[in-house]
C-alpha cells in the first residue's frame, strides 16, 4: 500500500510502521492514525473534525483524546530535536511542518516499453463496465475484477484507480451502500495513493481523492484543490473531468460546471453517469427542459438503468409535467423488481389521484431509507416539515446527495428555514450562504 516520506521519516500505511533513518519508531495504535492522516493530507491542515470522524466514528470524544496523540506523536518524531514536525493551527486543526512525498510502494514502475498483461487488460475493462452500471451486484464484481487485474499486473496505476473508485461508490446509499462509509473511504484513498505513486498523472485516482474530501470528509477547500490538480495533470480524463464538474455545481459554479460536464461528455460520450450528472446540473442551473432532455438521453445510452429514470422524475415533477413524473416512476419500479406497484401508482395518475399516489411512494422510499429522494418528493407535495425530518436523517447518516441540499431546485422553499441552515452549516457549506465567499473554480484552457 501508501508509503509516504517526510523530512527522515517514512511511513509505510499497511505495514503500518514509520520509521526515521531506517530505525523503528515505537508509533502504535491511534497515534499511528493520526501521523497516517496527516501524511494523506499532504501537509495541508487536517480538522479536529476529520480526526473525530476517522478515528471515532459514531463515538463523542473529548478533545482531549486527540490531544494526548498528538503529544505522543510529537515527542516520538521530535526525539529531542528543536524542529517541530507537526504545526499546530488554533482552534483548527493539525498539518505536517515538512513537505509530504509518495514514496516507493511494494511493487515497482512498470519498466517503460513493457505492456501490461494482456488478460488484465481484459479483467480491467469488464471491471470497469461493471461498474458503469452504476448497481450494487455489478459494483461488488467490479470489486473482484480490479482486485483479479492486480493480482496479474499488481504495477496498473489505472486498475489501482479503478479500485479507489469502486470503493469510492461501495460507500453511496443509491446503493444501500455496502460498505461502511469509514472503512469505504479509507480504502479508496489508498488505492488512489497507490495510484498516483505508480503514475502522478493519474487523473482518476487524483479525482477520487479529491471526492473523498467533498463527500466523506467535509473538507471543501481540499476537494476543490485536489479535483483541479485533477484537471490540470490529466486534462484528458473524463473522470477528473466529471468530477470537477459535479464539484462546482455543489458549489453553485453552474456555468462552470455544465463547462466541465460537456466536456467530460464529448471525452466519452457513452458514459451514463456523466450525461446524468449534466442534465442534473442543467436543470439546477435554470434550464429544466434541457435537462430533462439530456437525461432522456441517459436513459437511451443504458435502458437497464433505474438512476436516470428517478432523476428525469424529479425534474419532471419540478417542472409540472406529472404525467411523464409518473410514467418514468412507474419505469423505475418495473427495473427495481416492482412493476405492480408501478402499474398501480401510473393508474392512480390517471385518476388524478396524484397525493394518493405520491405518498404511498414517498412511504417505500422511506423504507429503503432513501432520504435524500424522500426530502425531494415531499417537496413535490409541499410537505415541508416531512422533506426536513428526511433531510436531518439524510445528513445524520452521511446519505449521497447531501452535499447538493442548496442546489436541487425543489429543496429553495427551505433556505429559510433554521433547521435546514443548521444542516447546511453541518456539512461545511455556511460559506456558500455567503455571495463572497465562494470558492473560485479552476478555468478549463482553452
Amino acid at each position: 500500500m501508501a508509503v509516504y516520506e517526510f523530512g527522515p521519516f517514512v511511513l509505510d500505511v499497511s505495514e503500518r510502521w514509520v520509521k526515521r533513518d531506517g530505525q523503528r519508531l515505537a508509533v502504535t495504535g491511534k497515534t499511528f492514525d493520526v501521523l497516517r492522516l496527516l501524511a494523506e493530507a499532504g501537509g495541508r491542515l487536517v480538522g479536529r473534525d476529520t480526526f473525530s470522524t476517522q478515528l471515532w466514528p459514531g463515538v463523542t470524544v473529548e478533545d482531549r483524546n486527540l490531544t494526548v496523540h498528538i503529544a505522543t506523536l510529537r515527542k516520538a518524531l521530535n526525539a529531542g530535536e528543536q524542529v517541530d514536525y507537526v504545526e499546530t493551527v488554533a482552534r483548527t486543526g493539525y498539518r505536517l511542518a515538512v513537505p509530504v512525498r509518495t514514496g516507493a510502494t511494494n511493487e515497482p514502475a512498470r519498466p517503460p516499453g513493457v505492456p501490461p498483461p494482456p488478460e488484465a487488460l481484459a479483467v480491467q475493462q469488464e471491471a470497469r463496465a461493471q461498474l458503469a452500471k452504476g448497481e450494487r451486484l455489478p459494483a461488488l464484481k467490479a470489486l473482484g475484477l480490479f482486485e483479479r487485474a492486480l493480482a496479474l499486473d499488481p504495477r496498473s496505476a489505472t486498475a489501482h484507480a479503478g479500485l479507489a473508485s469502486t470503493y469510492l461508490f461501495l460507500a453511496s446509499t443509491l446503493i444501500r451502500r455496502p460498505l461502511p462509509v469509514d472503512e469505504a473511504a479509507r480504502l479508496a484513498r489508498e488505492s488512489a495513493v497507490r495510484a498516483l505513486a505508480l503514475d502522478a498523472c493519474q487523473g482518476e485516482a487524483c479525482a477520487v481523492l479529491g471526492q473523498i474530501k467533498m463527500f466523506h470528509d467535509g473538507d471543501w477547500q481540499g476537494a476543490e484543490q485536489d479535483l483541479a490538480r485533477a484537471v490540470a495533470i490529466a486534462p484528458d480524463s473524463v473522470d477528473a473531468a466529471e468530477a470537477y464538474g459535479w464539484f462546482l455545481c455543489a458549489m453553485g459554479h453552474h456555468e462552470a460546471a455544465i463547462e466541465w460536464l460537456t466536456r467530460a461528455r464529448r471525452l466519452d460520450p457513452l458514459r451514463r453517469e456523466t450525461v446524468e450528472r449534466l442534465g442534473m446540473t442543467l436543470w439546477i442551473a435554470g434550464e429544466g427542459e434541457r435537462g430533462a432532455a439530456v437525461l432522456a438521453d441517459a436513459s437511451a445510452i443504458d435502458p437497464e438503468a433505474r438512476r436516470p429514470h428517478f432523476r428525469r422524475m424529479v425534474v419532471l415533477d419540478d417542472l409540472g409535467r406529472h404525467d411523464e413524473a409518473m410514467a418514468e416512476r412507474a419505469i423505475w419500479l418495473k427495473l427495481f423488481g416492482d412493476e405492480a406497484t408501478g402499474l398501480r401508482l401510473a393508474e392512480l395518475g390517471r385518476q388524478r389521484r396524484h397525493h394518493t399516489a405520491m405518498t404511498e411512494w414517498i412511504g417505500m422510499l422511506e423504507r429503503l431509507n432513501q432520504w435524500y429522494e424522500v426530502a425531494l418528493q415531499a417537496m413535490a407535495l409541499d410537505e415541508r416539515q416531512r422533506a426536513l425530518e428526511a433531510l436531518e436523517r439524510c445528513v445524520r447518516e452521511r446519505g449521497t446527495g447531501a452535499q447538493f441540499l442548496l442546489q436541487y431546485p425543489p429543496l429553495r422553499p427551505l433556505h429559510g428555514e433554521p433547521r435546514f441552515r443548521q444542516l447546511v452549516e453541518e456539512l461545511g457549506l455556511g460559506h456558500l450562504l455567503e455571495a463572497d465567499r465562494v470558492i473560485v473554480p479552476f478555468r478549463m484552457r482553452s
